[in-house]
């Protein structure tokens, strides 16, 4: 029940925004009461910020789920793939507005901020650099930063491109020779990125 209340409400405040969703609105989708969700929630914040919480991680399980065999470059290659198409997607564009509104909103007594944190490249590319860096690279290298400098190579930079810019095509085969020429850039400095 409470994974269909916040799948739900995400839904309700992807589509409405934070202010224009009600708690009416949410339970009656939810076929709940209202005093359910302040029950659950405390709060129409709460609530977002759990249906937030829900949704980022409801979306990064299964691509954390593919990271499996093969090569360095082969997962960095299935990860940036799915997570570059995944944020293209509607409703990972209105999580993200949704995250920015929070980010601009000064909420009592709630740690709207811990949502924010979220990395994806430390999430799904630094267990990958951690594996394979070996010994002496581990402490030469800062891999926090490596790994979040590498997911904003492969997805962030495309994203905006594709999104903002308008100079890389929305299709399969511009993201996937962007990936290849972009890892085959980083391999030349991380030779284990190489195939």
């Amino acid at each position: 029940m409470g994974v269909h209340i916040l799948e739900v409400a995400l839904l309700q405040f992807i589509e409405k925004g934070a202010e224009g969703t009600s708690m009416d609105d949410i339970a009656a989708a939810a076929n709940v009461s209202k005093r359910t969700l302040y029950a659950r929630y405390g709060s129409k914040v709460g609530l977002l910020i759990a249906a937030i919480e829900h949704g980022i991680d409801n979306r990064l399980t299964p691509i954390v789920a593919t990271m499996g065999s093969g090569s360095p470059r082969q997962r960095l290659i299935r990860i940036a793939r799915q997570m570059l198409d995944r944020s293209l997607e509607p409703d990972i564009i209105g999580l993200e507005r949704l995250l920015l509104w929070v980010q601009t909103q000064n909420f009592d007594g709630i740690d709207s901020q811990a949502v924010l944190r979220i990395n994806p490249g430390l999430l799904l590319i630094h267990p990958l650099l951690r594996d394979v860096a070996g010994p002496d690279k581990k402490n030469s290298l800062d891999l926090p930063f490596l790994a979040t400098f590498i997911f904003d190579a492969l997805v962030t930079a495309p994203r905006q491109r594709i999104l903002a810019r308008g100079d890389l095509a929305d299709t399969r085969e511009a993201k996937d020779a962007y990936l290849e020429q972009a890892l085959d850039f980083l391999g030349r400095a991380l030779p284990f990125l190489q195939e």
